[in-house]
């Protein structure tokens, strides 16, 4: 045995096994240059690599000037073209064993290839050095080329067409359809303007790059085709990828604020969102009217400072707001401090807290990430459904979560069975130990989802995930959470649920 690395040595003349090294080179499809446009390099572990190639070859790479990272992920999103993923294999012999590696483009496209055999893999790391070395050889890396660089990326990404237009002149013109405006992907790492296809073009609309952080791409190049349908919220979409290549999707519009779509691709799928930036669209809270004309939903507060929250489209319309906890006489205005639109939130503070110390002493619930939330689990939610039909005072509903994605697979919300009417958005959703876990935030259609399917949906409604309001939360000043709490019960988290109108 070898204590070095713990393997039988086969009997023979060690020297000159090791002096048998040989190697087979591959026809590269590449030329060796174009692996001097890769300035990072991954590389990848091997399915089987007892000899420690891999990390060989990582060691060699930063001395032939590599910079080398573990993921495409640590290097920002104007770096990444200049990333090389570098694959490869072994595989035993009856006397050696034989590596092949190729080095592919963050693409996946091909940039070069080298293969070579060894005899007497046994011998620890030295032969293992010389195989990896005869493989930098043949790919000929002499350090990172920006010129080159600059060539690779014309020539296998080339520009779009474009249209002339920024986003100032977007938002001098008034939108002709409910698609038109600026959108954001979730990253910002595209902002689109959607406007009139241009003549010739083929499409109803094109998504317009106003900013990209990707260097493939340059204001005024089309990233997307879209094409009208039967259905005013379905679109058939000819949507160019990051390497600027075609892909075919369907496009759901959303809320009028959300275009949705995926694609197929061999890494798995390709799920697009892209958020309504301008013009800015508020949702119907589908709450009745309140007695001063507005729109009234449901609040909750998030400390005893008078922070309360609740769902950005039951404030958006309003100029006035007005919160009344169980058991007043009369109402409390208060104020916006922050929102987030995209996630349909708002946090708004009292402007009068003295009577929440009798109504409200200290929070049963907290806020707490819904990330551990399981398939199934018991929920209960207390809000102010149809408040003028069914009373001002506060009501309670239990459910499951039914499934841990929302509406199209929305991974910012639960779907819920928990009775909920128009009213009871911004109500807090419970788990059983009392923690905020989501906010409530819609209830499916039923009469369209008759016109659609021909059937009536039953108990199917939508929570956001708490993990959104803790992130606003967050950029508050100080810490604006509630520490105190005492037992969770709904009867002592009712009183900490207020009734809110807009007008």
């Amino acid at each position: 045995m070898n204590e070095q690395d713990g393997r039988h040595r086969p009997r023979g003349n060690y020297p000159v096994l090791v002096a048998l090294l040989t190697l087979l080179l591959f026809v590269a499809s590449a030329t060796a240059s174009e692996i001097n446009a890769c300035k990072y390099l991954v590389v990848g572990n091997f399915t089987s690599d007892p000899y420690g190639i891999a990390e060989e070859l990582r060691e060699q790479a930063r001395a032939k000037g590599f910079t080398v990272i573990s993921a495409v992920n640590d290097v920002t999103q104007a770096e990444r073209p200049k990333i090389c993923v570098m694959t490869g294999s072994w595989n035993s012999g009856a006397y050696g064993g034989h590596v092949a590696m190729q080095v592919l483009d963050e693409s996946g496209a091909l940039v070069s290839e080298a293969a070579a055999s060894g005899t007497a893999w046994w011998s620890a790391s030295r032969t293992v050095r010389g195989v990896v070395s005869k493989i930098y050889a043949q790919l000929g890396y002499a350090g990172f080329d920006d010129a080159l660089y600059q060539q690779r990326i014309q020539r296998e990404y080339p520009k779009r067409p474009t249209v002339a237009i920024t986003e100032e002149e977007i938002k001098s013109k008034e939108p002709r359809s409910e698609v038109e405006g600026i959108w954001s992907d979730p990253q910002n790492e595209y902002r689109l303007g959607i406007v009139a296809a241009p003549e010739g073009n083929g499409s109803d609309y094109v998504a317009v790059v106003l900013r990209s952080s990707s260097p493939l791409w340059q204001p005024g190049e089309i990233k997307a085709e879209i094409r009208t349908t039967a259905s005013p919220t379905i679109f058939t979409c000819t949507y160019f990828m990051r390497n600027k290549k075609p892909e075919g999707m369907t496009l759901t519009f959303d809320h009028n604020s959300v275009l949705r779509g995926s694609i197929a691709t061999p890494k798995g799928p390709f799920d697009l969102l892209l958020m309504r930036v301008w013009p800015q669209v508020a949702e119907e809270s589908g709450s009745a009217p309140s007695a001063k004309g507005g729109a009234s939903g449901t609040a909750f507060l998030l400390s005893l400072s008078g922070l309360v929250a609740t769902n950005w489209h039951v404030v958006a319309e309003g100029k006035n707001f007005s919160v009344a906890f169980p058991g007043w006489t009369g109402t409390v205005s208060a104020d916006i401090v922050i929102k987030d639109v995209v996630n349909d939130l708002a946090i708004l503070r009292v402007t009068d807290t003295t009577k929440l110390t009798n109504t409200c002493p200290e929070l049963p619930f907290r806020l707490a990430s819904s990330s551990t939330v399981k398939l199934g689990e018991r929920v209960s939610t207390i809000g102010y459904p149809l408040a003028p039909m069914l009373g001002s005072n506060p009501k309670f509903s239990e459910g499951v979560v039914s499934s841990k994605s929302g509406l199209r697979d929305d991974p910012t919300q639960f779907q819920i069975s928990a009775q909920i009417m128009p009213g009871s958005s911004g109500s807090p959703l419970f788990d059983g130990d009392g923690n905020v876990i989501g906010i409530v935030v819609a209830t499916l259609d039923a009469a369209n989802t008759y016109k659609l399917s021909g059937a009536l949906p039953q108990n199917i409604n939508y929570a956001i995930k708490a993990d959104y309001l803790l992130s606003l939360v967050s950029m508050l000043p100080g810490d604006p959470l509630a520490s105190g709490m005492t037992a969770f019960s709904p009867e002592k988290a009712a009183q900490c649920v207020a009734i809110i109108r807009a007008w």
